[in-house]
Formats: C-alpha cells, structure tokens, sequence
C-alpha cells in the first residue's frame, strides 16, 4: 500500500486528507470554505482588537462613512458627548459644526469650542484623515484634542498685556504732565503748587512700582521659583510701609482708617518686603471698592497655632457667595468697571506670598455688609 502525503497543517491539511467525494468539484469547494472561514475569523480578530485599541486611546476618535455619518466611536468620544445616542448614525457637522465633511476638499484641521457634556465650554482642534478604498468606498477618521489649557494661557495673555498698558497709560500720561509743568513753569509754581505737582509724581512712581512688584512677584510664584527670607519683623512696620504707597490713594479718597494691632501681636516671622506687598494689594482693594469718605480697619490679632492674624475689613457692598470662590485665581475681577482699575493678580499674588511663609488667607464677606479680607503670619513672639 503506497504511503499517504505528509499532513498538511490546520484547516486546510484537515479538508485535503478527507475522502475524495463523488460529487466533481466540491473537493475544491471544501478547501476554499475552509479558507473562507479561517480568512472570518481572521478578520474578526483584527476587528477586535482594533476596537480594543481605540477603546484604550484616551484622545476621543470618531469615525464616519464617506456621505459623513458617524458609525464608530471610543469610550472617550461618548465621555466628551454624554452618551452613544448623540453620537451614532448623526452627521459629523451636527456633532462638530465646525468641520469639514469626508469628501470636502477643504483643510482636514479644524478649531472650534463648543459644551460637552457637564456643560463646561471647552477648545478643541481636530484633525480628519480620510481613507479611501475605492472611488465609492471608504471612511473617515476624525481625532479630537481639548485644547481648553493652551487657549486658556493664550486668553489670559491677551488678557495681561492689555491689563498692563491699560493700567501703566494712566500713570504714564500723570508723569508726563507733571513733567511737563515743572519743565514750563518751575520758575511761577509756589511752594504749594510745587509740592503738589511733586505729590502726584511721587503716588504716580509708588502706583507703577506697585504693579511691577506684582507682575514680578506673579511670574515668580507661577514657575515655582519663588522664596521668601523671613525674620523677626514688627506688624506696625508692615503696615507703614503699606501706607506709605497706598495711604495716599485712601485720603484722596476720603476714607478713614483705623489700626488696632493687639498686645499678643506684636511681631511675626516674615519677609518684610512681601508682607508689606500683600497687605498693599488688600488696602487698594478695600479703598477701591468701598465708598468715598467710609471707614477701612487694620486688624491684628493672636491666631490659633501660634499664628498672627491681619485683616482689612471696609465697608464696601461685599461679595456674593457664589463670587467668592474665584477671589484667589489670577486675573479674576468681581467688578471690572473703569473706575476700579487692576489686572486681578493682587489677591492671588497675596496667596502665593502668604502660603510661602506657611500662612493661610481668606474671606469673610456678605453682600451689603463690606467685606474682611484676612491672613495669617507667624508670631515671632510665640515662637521664640
């Protein structure tokens, strides 16, 4: 009996070692089928595991038909939209509007904002490859990148580099002029009006050395490079050195002060420099927001945990609760208004200053009884 052929391994060798059948060509059939089959399953795991691999992309990824219907998506497309329904069988321009569909022949780059699904407003570019087969046949591929943080950076510059011109045109414009007089008519001024042409020069300097000090300060926090040199430093001399650049602007304006730095007080462990700077930022706001000729009160007091605790309290209209959250952001104004100038870093500049010195800052207001603005410093007396 002649040998029988070496096996032929998987389906195939199975299908070719089965009895010739009767029937002419359908020995033929039976390999094909089984190739037919093993070529499914095949496809079906690559199916598979490419919908694992887009399920494990955290970068959301829609694809569509070439007519622009949406027909597949991964976890993070429906986290971004809020469900499959808003999603599957819809048209990628009712879901995107700011695309460009498959066979448009525009830029596959897109940038656009739009809600997702809390409701948050967010910045997205996206980027559309279209993979053709044939002529009819084919699909798209859009991928979506929240770029809510960079366009977020991006407005907040804009945002500061107007801030600042607008804030350093005013004094700018008050220099000139005084420069001006003294240059034209020096030999006419009396002693008063010299005086005060020399006043408004010198509160005009101290306003735009104030506003340097932030920005420097701001940036410093901001890339973690800020360092305090804290040291045994009197509460009055804090608060003199605070006057002496706001304390102008709270007289023009009429307001009262009132200063009451208690017995168990009198000292705290601080950088002078920026102790001085934070409790500038929160007189200016207190005499900006407040009525002319109302009352604006210094307070220093023992605090818990061998702390000492400064609060500028006005009279002002006080701040809404749901306000008050974002007191401490940078850039963040509860008023914007022309008459209350500032590029609202004052507050969050004072945080960063106080946590470096282990201190803590904060908020007591309601709205129409002022507002109290506090923090908190070492005591050098305690600690000693």
């Amino acid at each position: 009996m002649p040998d029988e052929p070496a096996p032929v391994g998987g389906l195939v060798g199975r299908a070719a070692r089965t009895k010739r059948p009767s029937n002419p060509g359908e020995d033929e059939r039976a390999p094909q089928g089984a190739l037919g089959a093993l070529a499914s399953r095949t496809l079906a795991s690559q199916e598979a595991h490419r919908r694992e691999l887009l399920e494990a992309i955290r970068t959301p990824i829609i694809t569509t038909s070439l007519n622009g219907r949406i027909t597949s998506f991964n976890a993070a497309a429906v986290a971004l939209f809020g469900s499959p329904a808003r999603l599957y069988g819809r048209g990628i321009r009712d879901v995107l509007p700011f695309v460009s569909e498959p066979q448009d022949p525009a830029s596959g780059d897109a940038q656009g904002r739009l809600a997702d699904a809390t409701g948050r407003t967010v910045d997205l570019e996206i980027s559309r490859t279209v993979m053709q087969e044939s002529a009819d046949q084919g699909y798209a591929v859009y991928v979506v990148h929240d770029i809510s943080r960079h366009a977020e950076v991006n407005r907040l510059r804009e945002q500061l580099l107007y801030s600042v011109a607008h804030e350093l045109r005013g004094p700018l414009m008050v220099l000139d002029n005084a420069l001006e007089i003294l240059d034209t008519e020096y030999g006419t001024l009396s002693d008063a009006d010299h005086a005060h042409v020399m006043g408004t020069a010198r509160r005009t300097a101290r306003r735009m050395r104030t506003l340097m000090e932030d920005l420097l300060s701001a940036g410093a926090i901001q890339s973690g490079h800020f360092v305090v040199a804290p040291r045994k430093t009197a509460v009055h001399s804090i608060i003199a050195d605070a006057l002496e650049i706001v304390g102008p602007a709270i007289e023009a304006r009429g307001q009262r002060l009132e200063i009451e730095v208690r017995d168990d007080a009198p000292q705290v462990l601080a950088d002078q420099r920026y102790a001085r700077q934070v409790l500038t930022n929160l007189l200016a706001n207190a005499s900006k927001y407040s009525p002319e000729e109302s009352k604006i009160r210094i307070v220093a007091r023992a605090a818990p945990a061998n702390m000492v605790r400064i609060s500028v309290e006005d009279q002002g209209p006080g701040i809404a609760p749901e306000q008050q959250a974002g007191l401490f952001e940078r850039f963040y104004r509860v008023r914007a208004d022309a008459d209350a100038p500032g590029v609202g870093l004052g507050l969050a500049i004072a945080k960063g200053i106080v946590e470096a010195h282990s201190g803590n800052i904060g908020i007591d207001s309601q709205l129409g009884s002022g507002t109290s603005v506090w923090f908190t410093l070492p005591n050098a007396a305690r600690l000693s």
